[in-house]
Order: C-alpha cells, then structure tokens, then sequence
C-alpha cells in the first residue's frame, strides 16, 4: 500500500465512531472518496461489546450476536419482566464489528489505514494537516474520535461521572441460562452510596455475559469487580460451577461537560470527543450512527459536515444534568429513581425518553413518574449552573 500525501477524508481513530463513519461513507455516493482511517493499535481483538435497544434495523443489522425481546428488571421492593416490543435489546461483539467494516474497506482501494500515534491535527488553508509519528498528511476534512488526555480537568463546573463496568461470558457446564429473556438492570445488589447494578446477557443455554456496571467518580481495584461478580452469581443464581471464557472491561464518561463538536475549521469530533455519548445513560453506539449518517448526507450536498445546534433539542442536556445531579450530589438513591421510571412507565416510553425521541407531555409523563424533591433540586442546579 503506498500512502498519499492528501486524502479527501482523514479518519482519527478507528473504533466504533470511525469505523462506523467509514461504513457510511463506503454506503453512499461517496464511496470514491479516498479515506485515511489512522489507529495507534489494530482493531483484532475482541475488545468491547455494544448494546442497545431499537426499534427496526441498524445498518449492522447482519452482524447483531444476540438480541432479546423480553428483559428483566429487579430492584429491591420491585421486579417486572418487561415486553419491549417494537424494541429489542441488541448485543454487537467489538470483533464482528471490526471485521465486517474492514471487509467492506478491503473492496475499495481508496481506503487506507495506518497504524500510528496521532500527535496532532491542525487546519490549514484549505483543509486540515494530520500529524503521526510516521508523518503528515492532509485532507479536505479530518474527522477525530481522540479525546483530550487533561478531559476531566477540563469539565471544571460541571459534573464528571464514569460509567465503569467489568463484564464475564461465562459458560456453564449444563443448560442453565434461557437465551429467549436477558436481565437489563439488576439492583439488589448493595449500591454503597453509588449507582450499581448488574445485567445478564444470555448467548444460549449454557452461555451468557454477566457485567457489573457502576456510576461513579472512581474506579474499583481488579478484585472488587471481580468479587462482586462471583457473590451475584453465587447468591442469586446458586452458580459456582462455571467457565470464564472471555472478560471485558470499559470506561465511558457520563459528563454535562459541552464537548467541542468542531476541533477546527475542517476538524470534526466524533463519537464521544464530539459530545455525541448520552451523559445520563453513556450509551453510545445508536447515537453514532445517527451523527454519521447525517454527516455523510451533508457532504454528499456539498455540504459542511459541522453539526448545528437545535435549540429546542438541547432540553435534554438539562434534562441529563438534572440527573446527575441527583446521583452527584445523592439527593435520592438512583436504584430507587429507575424502579420508580420502570415501574411508572412503559418501557417504549423510557427509551423513547432516553432517546430524545419525545414529544414534552411524554416528558411531564416521566417527570411525573419519579420522586418529585430530588429532580427539583437537581433541576434547579441544572438551570443556574
């Protein structure tokens, strides 16, 4: 392969965002364009699993491993079993996703990828310069999924949260698990001032991913993640007899802080460095998509492909800051704040909500389902912030 100097489009980093990006650019008219995808690592790994709800078909429809109908949620003094029809819950392995948007890269030769450290990226004239550690190269536009090392100082005011979880795919050595209904959201266990929970993911019979998932300001050593893994299994699944085929684990902020959706000129951020993660869930991946799919329809026009604010859309930003500041600040336990959501609400209406998808009577609706004190005052701050 022998690089140019000048690309059309520069792709920085080459996970979910950039690789999704590439997909879309590759599925429109587009598809000649010549592409730079850059990534200091090889995506060979399984390193990461995505899920989500929808309703419908996802553009990596093909390659979605499991998905549920039926799912349950538990909490101390409540428990449902939950039908999310139109929706499903769908699991996508970081590995399948890797591979199928590279296959898809293979086809054309006006994609490239470059495995390098990326240093720096700079407007110019007309266009944008990436520097690695290899060299430079310029493009009409770059599109960077590289996050600042210094983030957390920079949200300074506002609230950082991570979402930390550490996940095991387990394998039983009798059927055990029923594939058919997951375990979205699991409570009971003890929340130590936090909000933690655990969810179940079963694969087939004898196989599912088990994940312990916190919000919180600090990580957990190793062994406290693993700990509360075998107690959960242990105490409510009687399972002490089982195989660890396969571990995981991530990071993702939960921040009101405004994250810079242009770097430059002809800098676009994507994916979490370009604000697109939900701060009061961290989920991702159905947002990437969207943001993708709009962008490449911009360029398509001849169009820039900067994002434009819609004001009357940015009411769920203070609705996300109104949450966690009701977890920050712990003006009410948040395993009792999502009871009340699932038990007051239908779940299409939550992920609707959750989604930016509502209409505001839908939202006075979930307003109305959850203790009214703490969202005063975590509204309040929000509002004067």
């Amino acid at each position: 392969m022998i690089l140019l100097s000048r690309y059309d489009y520069i792709i920085a980093g080459g996970g979910a965002s950039g690789l999704s990006l590439l997909h879309h650019i590759l599925q429109s008219p587009l598809r000649d364009k010549s592409i730079l995808v850059v990534d200091k690592t090889r995506k060979e790994q399984n390193d990461r699993t995505w899920c989500f709800w929808e309703a419908g078909k996802n553009p990596f429809e093909s390659i979605v491993y499991r998905q549920w109908q039926y799912v349950d949620f538990y909490s101390a003094n409540f428990s449902k079993t939950l039908d999310l029809a139109p929706y499903a819950y769908k699991m996508i392995r970081g590995i399948d996703f890797y591979e199928y948007v590279q296959a898809q890269a293979s086809q054309s030769d006006r994609v490239h990828f470059l495995q390098a450290d990326v240093q720096a990226i700079e407007d110019t004239e007309n266009g944008a310069v990436l520097r690695t550690d290899v060299g430079n190269f310029e493009a009409d536009w770059v599109f960077s999924s590289i996050r600042a090392d210094n983030e957390k100082a920079q949200a300074k005011g506002h609230h950082y949260l991570l979402q930390h979880f550490k996940g095991w795919v387990i394998r039983t050595p009798a059927p055990f698990f029923n594939p058919e209904q997951a375990t979205l959201m699991d409570f009971r266990i003890a929340q130590n001032g936090d909000c933690r929970f655990m969810y179940v993911l079963p694969i087939n019979e004898r196989t599912a991913l088990v994940e312990y998932t916190l919000f919180s300001a600090d990580l957990l050593s190793e062994e406290t993640y693993d700990q509360a893994l075998m107690d959960y299994l242990r105490s409510f699944y009687q399972l002490d007899d089982y195989e660890i085929e396969h571990e995981e684990f991530g990071i993702i902020p939960m921040t009101d802080m405004p994250y810079p959706s242009a770097g430059g000129k002809f800098i676009v951020n994507i994916g979490t460095a370009g604000g697109i993660t939900k701060p009061s869930t961290g989920y991702t991946f159905t947002r990437i998509q969207q943001d993708s799919q709009r962008m490449v329809q911009r360029l398509s026009k001849g169009e820039s492909p900067q994002r434009h604010i819609n004001r009357w859309q940015q009411r769920f930003k203070i609705y996300d800051s109104t949450l966690l500041n009701v977890m920050v600040h712990n003006f009410h336990p948040s395993s009792d704040v999502f009871t009340h959501l699932f038990r007051n609400n239908p779940p299409q209406r939550v992920f609707r909500f959750l989604d930016e998808q509502t209409n505001f009577w839908e939202e006075i609706q979930v307003a109305n389902s959850v203790p009214k004190l703490p969202f005063v005052r975590g509204l309040t701050k929000a509002l004067i912030k």
